[in-house]
């Protein structure tokens, strides 16, 4: 395997997907009966990188501890006690990590052509930040690049396409020795799009890897949906019982959950050991 280790935030707490998220963090929501975080380990063990840095919110950290005695995966996870942007902990602690490593978000879906990825970083003598185009940029911070193909400014959800249409896709490598030249302290919020990548741009530390595949974020309900059903109108877990008579429509309905005979389920998550009456109707719903 490679020795290069992956850094994945996973500090987020999916607060659009309450209450189902009310004791998990994003990165440990199942799409399916799978983790999302697992998705991303996936994705790196194929292309050879299996040792992972994690940075969680130290209110999971029950949570997380649970998950790191049962993963087969080689994780160490380090807790923030308090909120210092999505990247205050790393440049506040440079000494806890390795001289090069990839940084990526840690409760998103991809599909990249990591491989590429790795192939640049061989050839890269800068930190890079990844990007991808999309049809409609305006949820995203857009990426201004230059004619050397460096990073070049930032825009927060662009109202139109005429600065492009490429975006960040959240995954990055950093050199430490980049990372130092950013000076920070812990008392403030410190941002990759805002603060570091403006600041290493300057410096023309800061290159461009422009990567093909899809990038989904499960952090809304009707996403999240999405995300289990992308093969059929609903998912229903293997465990859960659901009457014959029930209609389901762009629905989930997790583990050990019941539904009782002709209720009807749209666009809606039913969470796991939650038991619905005969004769139900939820829509555009989240039921714990």
């Amino acid at each position: 395997m490679n020795e290069l280790k992956a850094v994945l935030l996973v500090g987020g707490e999916a607060t659009r997907l309450q209450p189902l998220s009310n004791n998990e963090p994003k990165a440990l929501l199942p799409i399916r009966q799978l983790p999302i975080i697992e998705y991303m380990f996936e994705k790196f063990v194929e292309v050879g990188i299996d040792n992972f840095l994690l940075i969680a919110a130290d209110k999971h950290r029950e949570q997380w501890e649970n998950y790191n005695n049962i993963t087969n995966y080689k994780v160490e996870v380090f807790y923030e006690k308090q909120k210092y942007g999505t990247a205050g902990f790393i440049i506040n602690n440079l000494d806890l990590f390795p001289d090069i490593f990839i940084c990526a978000n840690g409760d998103l879906l991809m599909d990249l052509n990591l491989d590429f990825f790795l192939d640049t970083i061989s050839k890269t003598e800068a930190s890079i930040l990844s990007t991808i185009e999309v049809a409609d940029p305006s949820r995203f911070g857009l990426v201004v690049l230059d004619d050397n193909n460096l990073v070049k400014e930032f825009i927060e959800k662009p109202q139109d396409l005429s600065l492009g249409n490429t975006i960040s896709t959240g995954l990055y490598f950093f050199r430490l020795e980049d990372l130092k030249q950013f000076n920070s302290v812990l008392s403030k919020q410190i941002s990759f799009e805002k603060d570091v990548f403006p600041s290493l741009s300057k410096l023309s530390l800061l290159t461009n890897c422009s990567l093909q595949g899809e990038l989904f974020d499960v952090g809304t309900r009707d996403s999240y949906i999405e995300a289990n059903c992308r093969d059929n109108d609903y998912w229903v877990h293997p465990s859960a019982i659901v009457h014959e008579t029930v209609q389901l429509k762009q629905s989930v309905i997790m583990e050990n959950s019941e539904v009782g005979e002709n209720s009807l389920i749209v666009n809606s998550i039913i969470s796991p050991e939650v038991k619905l009456e005969p004769n139900s109707i939820i829509e555009d719903e989240i039921i714990c």
